[in-house]
């Protein structure tokens, strides 16, 4: 297959990928938001039947247990997902959250569904023109399928579905460890298990010490980024991570600005983290060689 068919198939097939995904990735989003609703409901009957046990007051014990839970809910904010609550210092209580920003619209949206798929065929287009056809297209196709998916649902319910995070590493790693196998240098699978390993670890430690800043989703999107990026390079990986705070900074000014919200309104990071995948991607081989060739 030439370089035009294969760009013209990844548009294509890629089109159609963003169709699907993007009504999935907002159903997951939903069940998550249930079971949340579920969940909090669940700790608060509890907190009350302790309060209950302990002659009615609000004593110490009930105050332990809200406070607890109150601070599971926190640690998954701002970015959560469907999974269950993780606990972590620091954690807030639920009166103090910042306010959270829907910034497209979510639930069945013809329009939105749309252009997440026309985002993310070009994507797959550039990924093509960048990559040729080889096994590598298919670990990046599916790799900015994922992202523009979780993005929007960032920017639509404040959630990163790791029952699509999870699905998208296993099968992009398969396509790696596939390409790797089949002519490339397989010590770069070395690359994308360090990348992964050290982007989760890091997040991980953010999410940890400074749980209002981060969610757990971001966490794990960071795991799936960082070992994509990994397996090309350390410098990639360097700049998709390093264009990623950048664009999430410049992200967070432009939406206080054009919502009039505070400085401590949420702003979803998982569309900062898929544009600096995007650019480390497609970008990354001609932003080194401009750097340590003196740009010529």
């Amino acid at each position: 297959m030439d370089a035009t068919a294969a760009t013209i198939a990844a548009a294509v097939v890629g089109f159609f990928a963003g169709v699907v995904l993007d009504p999935l990735a907002q159903q997951l989003a939903e069940d998550s938001r249930a079971a949340d609703a579920a969940q909090a409901a669940s700790a608060q009957a509890a907190s009350a039947q302790g309060a209950s046990l302990s002659g009615g007051e609000p004593g110490a014990g009930g105050r332990g247990v809200a406070r607890h839970e109150a601070g599971h809910q926190e640690a998954e904010e701002p970015t959560v997902d469907d999974s269950p609550p993780l606990t972590s210092p620091g954690s807030g209580v639920a009166a103090g959250r910042p306010p959270t920003v829907a910034l497209v619209p979510a639930g069945r949206n013809p329009t939105r569904t749309v252009v997440a798929g026309l985002v993310t065929g070009a994507l797959a287009a550039a990924a093509a023109h960048r990559l040729g056809a080889q096994l590598t297209l298919v670990a990046y196709g599916l790799l900015f399928a994922v992202l523009v998916a979780v993005s929007v649902t960032d920017l639509s319910h404040r959630l990163v579905p790791r029952r699509l995070v999870y699905p998208g590493a296993v099968v992009v790693g398969a396509a790696l460890v596939a390409d790797a196998l089949n002519g490339h240098d397989p010590r770069r699978l070395a690359g994308a298990a360090i990348g992964g390993a050290v982007a989760f670890g890091v997040f991980f430690a953010v999410w940890w010490f400074v749980p209002r800043g981060m969610g757990f989703g971001d966490v794990r999107l960071a795991g799936l980024i960082g070992l994509a990026l990994g397996y090309l390079g350390l410098f990639d990986t360097y700049l998709g991570f390093l264009s990623a705070f950048v664009l999430g900074a410049l992200g967070g000014v432009v939406v206080m600005v054009v919502t009039g919200s505070g400085r401590r309104t949420r702003v979803p990071f998982a569309p900062a983290l898929a544009a600096g995948a995007v650019i480390a991607v497609l970008a990354g081989p001609h932003v080194a060689s401009s750097l340590f060739s003196g740009g010529g």
